[in-house]
């Protein structure tokens, strides 16, 4: 009886399993995917501070709070993140910054 359940339980946990990956996968927009990824990494994120300087080398802008920083190696030229208010900054490769853990 008692191993009757617990295989039952682990059939259970497994259709739990992959119902919950084809609900994420094929029906949750990009939006949405993206969204709850964010929320995701903002639990497992950073907390930094990034810091724009002009090319004399005074402080522009500065945020803090910062989860995490992406940039990409293809044709784009950009980094980006999210602040802690949920605004989003584009930063051009043009531009001197520097991202420091608080």
């Amino acid at each position: 009886m008692f191993k009757k359940t617990r295989i039952i339980f682990a059939i259970v946990i497994i259709l739990l399993i992959i119902s919950g990956y084809f609900y994420f996968k094929y029906f949750f927009t990009y939006e949405q995917k993206n969204i709850t990824q964010r929320k995701i990494e903002s639990i497992t994120g950073q907390n930094l501070s990034v810091t724009i300087f002009g090319f004399d080398g005074r402080i522009i802008k500065r945020w803090t709070g910062v989860k995490k920083i992406t940039s990409f190696q293809d044709q784009r030229n950009y980094t980006f993140f999210y602040t802690k208010e949920g605004r989003y900054v584009q930063i051009p490769d043009s531009v001197w910054y520097i991202a420091e853990e608080e």
